[in-house]
């Protein structure tokens, strides 16, 4: 299943122990990570935690939030694009447990 990695130390991310978090700011959404939750970077004022996030329902969620700020008017930046493939790996790969079963 696809693994989840500390930005700040490099260590495995138990799912309930993660976050994602950004900076949302004067019309931006940057600085998109993945950390465990005492290691969220300062400055990041935005947080959903990992196993929220990493579901279905709440991908689609997270998404519609990305959408939402950017039909804004809010820039987002490019780190936002190794959390969304790290978040889409372990969906996929929990969807084809599922089917395997």
């Amino acid at each position: 299943m696809g693994r989840f990695v500390c930005a700040a130390c490099g260590e495995e991310i138990n799912i309930y122990e993660g976050v994602v978090s950004w900076r949302r700011q004067e019309g931006a959404l940057t600085g998109f990570t993945i950390t465990h939750r005492t290691d969220c970077p300062a400055g990041h004022n935005a947080v959903r935690d990992i196993y929220r996030v990493a579901s279905v329902n709440g991908y689609l969620a997270f998404v519609q939030y990305l959408l939402t700020r950017w039909g804004e008017g809010y820039t987002i930046d490019r780190s936002l694009r190794q959390t969304v493939e790290l978040l889409s790996e372990h969906i996929n790969d929990r969807i084809v447990h599922l089917l395997d079963d």
